[in-house]
Formats: C-alpha cells, structure tokens, sequence
C-alpha cells in the first residue's frame, strides 16, 4: 500500500520547483536575446542555430514547469494548490512532454554536430545536411508520444506537476485504490522511457567514448608522419580536437548530475511500487535548474577563434554562475 505525502510534502512538490524554473526561463531569455537581437551574424554556424533552437525550447518548457500543480484538477487528493481541470492538466503533460524531448534531441545534437566537426575537419558544409532531420527529430516523435498518452487519458497529477501516471497517483500500485483514469499502456510506456534515457545517458555517452578512441587512434598514426607546417597544422587541429572533447566530457558529466536523482527515484517507484517524496521534490528542482546549464551554453566570441571564455549558466543550483573555456562549434 503507498503511503500518502505528508503535508510539508505536498507543499514541497508544489512550490519547490517555481523558483528554479524561473530562473531556467531567465537563463534561456538571455541567450535567445542575445542570438537574435546582438550577436545575430552568429546564426551562420550550425553550432549556434541549435543552442538557439535548444533555448526556444526551453523557454516554454521553463514556463511550463513554474506552473508545477496548478494545472492539475481542483479536490485531487495529496496535491496542494491543484486549481485546474482534467483539460488543462492534459495540457501541461502534453506540453511538458514534447518540450522535454525536444531539448534532449537538441542536447544530444550539441554532441553529434560536435562528432561529426572533428570527424569532417571542422568543416561545416560537410555535415550541415544534419540540421532539417534533427529538428524533425526533435518534434514530430515526441508530439506521437504525447498524442498518444493524451487519448490513454494517461497525463494526470504525478510529482510536482501533471506527467504520465494513472489517476489517482499511484493507483497501479495500490491494490485498495481503484484507477479512474489512464489505460494501461506500459509496454510503450517503457519505449518513451528508454527514448529519454537514450537520448540524454546512452547515445552521448557513446559518442563521447567513440569519440575518444578515434582520437587515440589518429594519434599514434600521425605520431611518426608529417613534417613541418604539416605537423604544426596536425598539431594545432589536435589541440583544438582535445578543447572540444573536454568540453564535451564536462557537459555530459554535468548532466548525469542533473538527471541521476530522477532516475534512482523512477528505479525506486519501478522496484517497490512506492515513492520517495523528499527525494522526487529535490530531482524535480535538480532537473529544472539543470535546464539552465543547456540553456546557459553560449559562447561569446570577439574574435571569432576556436577557443574563448564563455558564460555557462546556472548549473544544478541558483546564485554559482560558473565561466568555462569553450568551443566556438
């Protein structure tokens, strides 16, 4: 039997997670303003048309989850401030879901354009065809999942906002609470989960790893070839490889940090039928701060060189902006 959150619970989902989205919304204003209307000319490389494309997700997204439980219907049982309807809970999910998927294509994307710059030279007209499939990606197959969830009746209260879950929450568990709305569909249910964890754990890991050890290969290949300004050349494109390969490890490292506590929570749910409440509201606020460190990924560049500091934004927690040593793209 699932045991009720307490009232500070309760509380805590609902409210938690507003200030972090808010300040996720912030972060990714700035850099939508700043490619649009500032640095525009920007627009030209792949690299920045996606962390555009990445923000303008992000910015609905951000809004979207400072609402938390607002959305979901007025009386539902162990949800504080719920002041909405069955439709507009349906909507949040709707929303929620197809944004979220969207960012995660993006960021995986980051990592592929990234992939394919070392592998291609650094030269974009090579590896430029990527863009139209990448923004289908991002929208057409989360908008299938979401339709779908949507005619289950399967987006009701879950956590700190409305999310796949049967209602009442935790029902499918619970042999004493009948569900009243949501249909099982947990076989395509896992589909959708795996996408995520794909997208965010498994494809970036992959190639970050590939990545590595296609490095280490052309290294001892050219270790004892080449001379002169063939070596200086060799040599300078390495480096550059190497910045962006570091890079790409700190971004990846840093968004495990972000999405780890979700998914021991889901792992917990899925084990035990139960739920962490403290620990779903500290992963809800985790994973919305977290939106900042994709959204803050902008590079200033005066120059127009391959390597420059840039401002990174919030990262898991409000008030440590950090500055790291970045790749143009």
């Amino acid at each position: 039997m699932m045991v009720p959150p307490t009232t500070s619970q309760q509380m805590g989902a609902a409210y938690a997670p507003m200030p972090f989205a808010i300040i996720s919304f912030l972060s990714s204003s700035y850099v939508v303003y700043h490619l649009l209307f500032q640095e525009r000319q920007k627009l030209k490389r792949l690299y920045h048309r996606l962390v555009l494309a990445m923000n303008l997700a992000l910015l609905p997204l951000a809004f979207v989850n400072a609402w938390t439980t607002l959305p979901a219907p007025e009386g539902t049982p162990n949800v504080v401030g719920a002041m909405g309807t069955v439709s507009t809970c349906t909507a949040q999910g709707i929303l929620r879901m197809t944004l979220s998927f969207a960012v995660a294509t993006y960021y995986a994307s980051l990592i592929l354009q990234a992939f394919m710059g070392i592998r291609n030279n650094f030269k974009e007209q090579n590896y430029r065809w990527i863009e139209r499939y990448i923004h289908f990606v991002a929208y057409c197959i989360p908008c299938i999942y979401a339709i779908i969830f949507a005619a289950t009746d399967n987006f009701n209260p879950s956590g700190s906002g409305c999310w796949y879950a049967k209602a009442p929450w935790g029902c499918e568990t619970d042999p004493d609470v009948a569900c009243q709305r949501g249909r099982d569909i947990k076989y395509f249910a896992f589909v959708v989960w795996f996408t995520n964890i794909f997208l965010y754990v498994i494809f970036p890991t992959s190639v970050v790893f590939a990545m590595g050890c296609w490095m280490k290969k052309t290294r001892k290949e050219s270790a004892s070839s080449g001379s002169g300004m063939t070596i200086m050349r060799e040599k300078a494109r390495k480096e550059m490889t190497h910045k962006v390969y570091l890079q790409l490890s700190i971004y990846l490292i840093s968004t495990w940090s972000t999405c780890t506590l979700a998914v021991i929570n889901a792992m917990y749910q899925a084990a035990t039928g139960d739920f962490m409440y403290n620990l779903l509201i500290l992963a809800s606020c985790i994973c919305t701060t977290g939106i900042c460190f994709h959204g803050g990924l902008f590079h200033h560049s005066k120059d127009g060189g391959a390597i420059k500091r840039g401002i990174c934004g919030q990262q898991c927690f409000p008030f440590t902006w950090t500055s790291v040593w970045t790749y143009s793209g």
